[in-house]
């Protein structure tokens, strides 16, 4: 795989605005693209190089790197926006932003290195799936990982292993050592291209490993505390969710003297709803903890949680809803995106950031129990 090295301190005029404004005039172009997307199940070159053109990528590095510093609320739109036009472009924009890890955890020099240029994709697995042995000066790392969202296009790997001593890390490395195996056929987000994929004997330079610590327990800028990671993932279901609405209205309102059955526009009305609810949960929760970081406070532990899996479940409760209301036309792939719509967002409400386990722990927090860091 090859990378273009520009120089990664490159002055840019990149400024938070300017990416969303990017970031919505590519989206309005990636319905276009969506059969594609999901027939070859992954991400094909021009829509990536348009993502790498937006500056979306730099949200995960200072500007001192050649970043952009954007906000915890303003990457959770922009991923929001992005997964209107395409889940799964939205979701491996996402992964690709926890590049973040690295840029803390790692010596700079170490980190320019490994990311030579700000638009790097990342494909990022952290369980400690790998195994490796200590050779002098780093790691021999083997193993095979699961869920590599972004793998068939990645430029750069963040993985977890054990070593023989029983501890575990995170290596970075070049994608371009991995084998990829074609498992991802999946119900939903089939173009984030999830296979597994493995390595065999690779030396890693220790000075590309690190320790996955604690969230916050850093001082590194608020943008890219590790503790943020899974916040932005909310706006994959808030995404989908609009665009499952966008096409009923249009549907129904084509059909309004002949509607396919009496409860349509109330369906239609709910889901609005749902979503809406959803959406503001979700931003309001987000700013809170945001306001509260900035601050110097702790957020208050789970809410942040609670709003995303809120949205998970609104969404799929609301694009079900106008699945049914459209009516047969929904389960025709080629003529309305219905049916994606809600095989992506039953997919993407299985990823642990979402998963039902939240409300348990979230209630047992509220209950008295421990706090528990993945919230």
């Amino acid at each position: 795989m090859t990378v273009t090295e520009t120089p990664i301190r490159a002055a840019t005029c990149l400024t938070a605005t300017t990416v969303m404004d990017r970031v919505r005039a590519y989206a309005a172009g990636l319905p276009a693209a969506a059969p594609e997307i999901e027939r070859t199940g992954r991400l094909p070159g021009a829509v990536l190089d348009g993502l790498k053109a937006t500056g979306l990528l730099r949200a995960a590095l200072p500007p001192a790197l050649g970043g952009v510093e954007m906000t915890v609320p303003d990457v959770t739109r922009a991923v929001d926006v992005l997964a209107e036009g395409d889940a799964s472009v939205a979701w491996c924009a996402a992964v690709a932003l926890n590049a973040s890890l690295a840029v803390v955890s790692l010596p700079e020099e170490a980190f320019t290195e490994l990311f030579p240029s700000p638009d790097l994709i990342t494909a990022t697995v952290l369980p400690p799936a790998g195994r490796a042995v200590r050779r002098e000066g780093g790691y021999v790392l083997s193993g095979r990982w699961t869920y590599g969202s972004g793998i068939t296009h990645a430029d750069r790997v963040v993985a977890g292993f054990q070593t023989a001593e029983g501890t575990s890390r995170i290596a970075v490395f070049d994608a371009a050592h991995v084998r990829v195996l074609d498992t991802w056929h999946a119900t939903g987000l089939r173009g984030t291209g999830s296979h597994d994929f493995e390595v065999t004997d690779l030396f890693v330079p220790e000075r590309h490993t690190f320790e996955l610590v604690p969230p916050g327990s850093r001082q590194e800028p608020l943008h890219l505390r590790a503790d943020n990671l899974a916040l932005k993932m909310a706006g994959v279901p808030l995404g989908i969710g609009r665009s499952a609405l966008k096409a009923a209205r249009e549907i129904l309102t084509d059909r309004r003297t002949a509607l396919p059955r009496p409860g349509a526009p109330a369906d239609l009305a709910l889901a609005e709803s749902l979503i809406g609810a959803a959406d503001a949960y979700v931003y309001a929760t987000l700013n809170d903890a945001w306001a509260a970081q900035a601050a110097g406070r702790a957020p208050e532990p789970g809410t942040t949680a609670l709003a995303r899996q809120f949205a998970h479940r609104s969404c799929r409760e609301a694009v079900q809803l106008l699945y049914d209301a459209v009516g047969s036309a929904a389960v025709y792939t080629g003529r309305t995106p219905l049916d994606r719509c809600l095989r992506d967002v039953l997919t993407a409400g299985h990823h642990v950031a979402s998963s039902e386990r939240i409300l348990d722990q979230v209630g047992d927090l509220r209950l008295g129990g421990e706090v528990i860091h993945r919230l």
